[in-house]
């Protein structure tokens, strides 16, 4: 190979592994190598299939965070919403009401603390991780309220059954609504204005709102979506698990936030892509995985994730001033 034909080589590798999506895969395909060699336990059907239902979960939310955080906004109360909708559908049902009721009542319940969000968000003019952080407290708070401390028990075996038994050409019904939601928001994402916006918002606030663009709607309606999709997720979580759980939903916006940052979504707005979000949220899974099956205890697992969601942040930073300085 002569001088030039290296240098277009280089070239051509090096643009590669800038784009995101590419280097993330190849971290992802690295790693399941690591771990396929050193646990048999890891490639076996069941424990795939346990990754890919914590997987669809998380990712049924961060598919409308993913537009959100483009936008420049952020929502740490995705996990207490989780919960309080899972709540709120796991009371209805043990009060022995119909299940499509309970799954009505929830992602109403959904949609109306994700409007609270956005209108504090937007009333406020605080910066949302602020109002957000204050929610979650006070989500969480209402979610134990309503539940009294105590797990909601006594679900119906048919709701139980959506999550548990339904199947698509095998395929389980948590992954399947993962998949419909993922490639709506593709679609949504790229071909539909008022979600295209996300790029404008997230890199210019003050000039998407002097070009026309209604930055205040968009807030309000995404943070609406995002408390919808919250609902989805708890009301999965619930028919999987068969009960409602007093922890349900802790925890989850750390792994979600960190999967977006991992997945190329820049904290401060303007860029990043659902791809890219499966492919973070994806990585975190795996990790989560991979500490429960080397024995590490649920402390100590915080403790990883933590420090990988403040790497994360670094990393988006250190590359925001990177651009800024060019």
């Amino acid at each position: 190979m002569n001088k030039e034909n290296r240098l277009t080589f280089k070239t051509y590798v090096s643009g590669l592994l800038q784009i995101k999506e590419l280097t993330i895969l190849l971290i992802v395909l690295v790693l399941g190598i690591f771990l396929s060699i050193s646990s048999r336990f890891f490639l076996t059907t069941n424990n795939l299939r346990i990754i890919m239902n914590g997987l669809a979960l998380d990712m049924i939310i961060a598919t409308s965070m993913t537009i959100l955080l483009i936008g420049g906004y952020i929502d740490f109360s995705v996990g207490s919403m989780l919960g309080c909708a899972g709540f709120m559908a796991g009371l209805i049902m043990q009060a022995g009401h119909s299940v499509p009721l309970a799954i009505l009542a929830a992602l109403g319940f959904g949609l109306v603390l994700g409007a609270i969000n956005g209108i504090l968000v937007v009333n406020l003019k605080v910066i949302p991780i602020v109002v957000t952080m204050g929610t979650w407290m006070a989500y969480k708070g209402l979610g134990l309220i309503m539940i009294g401390n105590a797990s909601v028990s006594n679900i119906p075996q048919s709701f139980k059954n959506i999550a548990q038994n339904w199947e698509l050409f095998g395929i389980p019904f948590n992954i399947v609504v993962m998949l419909v939601i993922m490639f709506i928001g593709i679609f949504l994402l790229k071909y539909i204005t008022f979600f295209h916006e996300s790029y404008f918002i997230g890199g210019n606030n003050e000039s998407a709102r002097l070009a026309g663009i209604n930055v205040s709607r968009f807030v309000i309606i995404m943070y609406m979506l995002t408390g919808l999709m919250a609902a989805i997720s708890g009301l999965l979580m619930v028919s999987r698990l068969g009960s409602a759980l007093s922890t349900m939903g802790q925890g989850n916006e750390f792994r979600i936030v960190t999967g977006l940052l991992i997945g190329g979504v820049s904290f401060s707005g303007g860029e990043g892509s659902i791809v890219g979000t499966f492919l973070g949220v994806f990585l975190m899974g795996m990790i989560s995985n991979a500490l429960a099956i080397f024995g590490i205890n649920g402390n100590m697992q915080l403790v990883i994730i933590g420090m990988i969601l403040v790497f994360a942040v670094s990393m988006d930073e250190s590359n925001r001033r990177r651009k800024l300085k060019k």
